[in-house]
């Protein structure tokens, strides 16, 4: 018998139906749902699938764009007592299958984003599948070749009336939700109906969301970020604006045609937002929007700057944290135009020393969640240490793993979340790196060697692994090691330090216009120290701070340093240039020799410039005149 003291996120349908019973709850490009219509849809679709069999505990895999269908389905599958796990479209056939067979799904719902996926299924592959199920547009007849069902098919009862008796999962569950982990195979993370209620109060006390507010679905859905803030939305009983993922332009439009109050972003999204503002629109300000969530790592000071520019209305917050721990973990209060919950410290980033929460020690990440405990595991003398925490927010565990807890009491467990940091006199958390001298850099957990045999080792390791991760790091520090001192080296990223927006101006006497330049400066603290040891001329690392505080390059075919030739290939840049082999010829034997070789033809014609300077110098005075390209000679025949 259902226990309707316990949490469950179906508990917001009783709000939803009463507060937006006549009003726009969801509008998806053409489509608008009332609060009624949308809990009439829910009900009708768990309907159809108790009628189809699926038990409390069986396991849905969704894979689609955001839309209300997607919020529909998430919550059916919940009502009925289901699992409901959320794949990434981006995914591959083959990342999806490995993620298929460590849940064992009973059901299979996409949209036509994934349908490639459908017709390259097997019975063979998931043996558990017993139901796959198409929802909005597909092709004509394309569900009823397959044998699909369809989403119309299952909301075969229009029910009015149905009593909200809606089922629990075991052990409470509400959702898995998918992250590469530290070992790049997709891990399943056990989400409960608890740990989404306690994020969606998070959110109320840190964002201050409401159900006045009109959020725009930038995150996609499959996403614990996404997730959290949509559950978060409908608890609240929210208006919900959906596009089928994030692009600028779509984002900018629903922003101005809706009147959106609240949206979240990463880096990225806010670069992309900033950047169509200020370009297309002059810098017009968008004074509906009242509270900007941003996670996936930290803004860059300017950035911020702009945000608060184009937004001057809105709450700026950061959030840090992780899948496993229902989304965020702590909160930065970056900007808050009325006042009124502001840390005095960082209030206001116009007036103030910005870099102030960029550090080389680390990065501020704000303070924990009511709800959240956190502590510092010291492994030495040092204030830094592994960042312990335990609470209701925790994943029940990995699916298909024993619980990490060892009774029915979650505070007798701290969880370990992989990160280093300290917490400061003021309670503020500041993220180092990760944990076991692993950095998280680009997206990716990467491991140092502890030793390297020579400098020259660690330099070419460190350069190679940030180039790998679209990320450039440079020699900040060198110390040759004189007076008894052992030599040192440090590496920073090209980013590093403090950023001038314009660096000067420039009147063009041929057109009048003014040419603006800048710089790739952001204060980034990511920061490596490397030290000789006493012993055999080896070198080890020590990561001082692991993390970037913006995005990394998308591609970096022609970045100025990146795409620079090593000794190396230059030696076999001259032997084929003085062997008269063409420049494309020889720009493609060095990236058949190096696959992430980001040179272009303009390095490889300034390389052959400097190489014959450099000849031509070394000849003599008569020699230059009466040989080579440019000689007298040369020149009559």
């Amino acid at each position: 018998m259902t226990n309707y003291s316990h949490s469950h996120i179906c508990q917001c349908l009783s709000r939803i139906a009463t507060a937006h019973r006549a009003s726009s709850l969801t509008i998806a490009g053409n489509r608008r749902q009332t609060g009624e219509q949308f809990v009439n849809s829910v009900l009708a679709l768990a309907r159809g699938l108790l009628d189809l069999g699926l038990l409390p505990g069986d396991v849905v895999v969704i894979s689609a764009s955001n839309s209300d269908w997607y919020l529909e389905w998430l919550l059916a599958v919940a009502f009925v007592g289901g699992i409901a796990a959320p794949l990434n479209y981006r995914w591959s056939f083959e990342e999806a299958i490995s993620a298929m067979v460590a849940v064992q799904p009973v059901m299979l719902v996409i949209d036509e984003s994934c349908c490639q996926w459908y017709s390259k299924l097997r019975n063979t592959d998931i043996p558990s599948l017993r139901w796959q199920v198409l929802i909005g547009s597909h092709r004509p007849g394309y569900d009823k070749t397959r044998g699909a069902l369809t989403t119309e098919e299952l909301k075969k009862y229009h029910v009015v009336s149905l009593p909200l008796d809606f089922l629990h999962a075991p052990e409470d569950a509400a959702l898995i939700c998918f992250t590469s982990g530290t070992t790049g195979r997709p891990k399943g993370v056990v989400i409960t109906h608890s740990a989404l209620i306690v994020q969606t109060l998070a959110k109320v006390a840190n964002v201050g969301y409401s159900e006045d507010d009109v959020y725009l679905h930038t995150a996609p859905l499959c996403h614990i970020g996404g997730l959290s803030s949509a559950i978060a939305m409908l608890m609240l009983g929210a208006r919900h604006i959906l596009i089928p993922k994030f692009e600028v332009k779509s984002a900018v439009e629903a922003i101005d045609l809706y009147g959106v109050t609240s949206l979240i972003t990463v880096p990225a999204m806010m670069a992309d937002l900033v950047s169509l503002i200020r370009e297309r629109d002059n810098g017009k300000r968008r004074e509906s929007v009242k509270k900007i969530l941003n996670g996936g790592g930290g803004l860059p000071l300017e950035l911020i700057k702009d945000a608060m520019k184009f937004f001057p209305r809105a709450k700026l917050v950061s959030a840090y944290g992780m899948t496993e721990t229902c989304s965020s973990l702590t909160f930065l209060m970056l900007c808050d135009p009325t006042g009124e919950t502001s840390i005095p410290h960082f209030q206001s980033y116009a007036q103030s020393n910005c870099h102030s929460i960029y550090q080389p020690e680390g990065v501020c990440v704000g303070k924990p969640a009511p709800h959240v405990e956190m502590k510092i595991c010291l492994d030495d003398s040092s204030h830094v240490g592994r960042i312990l925490t335990r609470g209701p927010h925790l994943m029940l565990r990995y699916y298909d793993k024993i619980s990490p807890r060892p009774s029915n009491d979650v505070n007798e467990v701290w969880f370990d979340t992989g990160d280093i940091g300290s917490i400061d006199d003021n309670g503020n958390l500041w993220l180092v790196g990760r944990s076991n001298g692993r950095i998280k850099s680009g997206g990716e957990n990467i491991y140092p060697e502890e030793i390297f045999k020579s400098r020259e080792a660690l330099i070419n390791w460190t350069r190679e692994v940030g180039k790998r991760n679209g990320l450039v790091i440079v020699i900040k520090t060198s110390d040759a090691g004189v007076n008894g001192r052992r030599p040192r080296i440090s590496f920073g990223c090209e980013r590093s330090g403090s950023y001038r927006r314009l660096s000067k101006l420039e009147v063009l006497e041929d057109r009048g216009a003014r040419k603006l330049t800048g710089t790739k400066k952001c204060g980034c603290p990511f920061l490596l120290k490397g030290q000789k040891l006493t012993t055999d001329g080896d070198w080890m690392v020590k990561v001082v701070c692991g993390v970037h505080n913006h995005v990394a390059n998308k591609n970096m075919e022609g970045h100025s340093f990146a795409g620079r030739l090593s000794q190396e290939e230059n030696e076999i840049l001259m032997n084929l240039s003085n062997s008269s082999v063409r420049p494309k010829d020889i720009l493609s034997t060095l990236k058949s020799r190096d696959a992430r070789n980001a040179s272009t033809m303009k390095t490889i014609y300034n390389a052959r410039h400097r190489q014959k300077r450099v000849e031509k110098k070394q000849k003599p005075d008569m020699q230059q005149l009466f040989g080579g390209e440019n000689s007298i000679a040369t020149s009559r025949s």
